[in-house]
């Protein structure tokens, strides 16, 4: 089952924050604000940002190249090994 989903990516997209990340959080996928992001660096690994993804999709994006930057950002979570899966 992947972590990573497109509605993760929706979520990120729908925030009106230019700085909010997708993090992985207590082993989570999670949106969270800029502010939250810098002020946890310790605590949470960013996944990506809401600019990050805007720039790798450009304009417009739609529902199948959010899956397919889905799939690619939870092979690359999943490569890191980090949760002992």
């Amino acid at each position: 089952m992947p972590m990573i989903t497109p509605a993760h990516l929706h979520a990120l997209l729908a925030s009106t924050d230019r700085g909010a990340a997708l993090v992985l959080l207590a082993g989570r996928p999670a949106v969270v604000p800029s502010a939250t992001a810098a002020d946890a660096a310790d605590d949470v690994l960013v996944i990506t940002t809401r600019d990050a993804v805007i720039a790798e999709l450009d304009t417009g994006a739609n529902d199948e190249q959010l899956e397919r930057l889905a799939q690619r950002l939870d092979v690359a979570l999943d490569s890191l090994d980090i949760l002992g899966g």
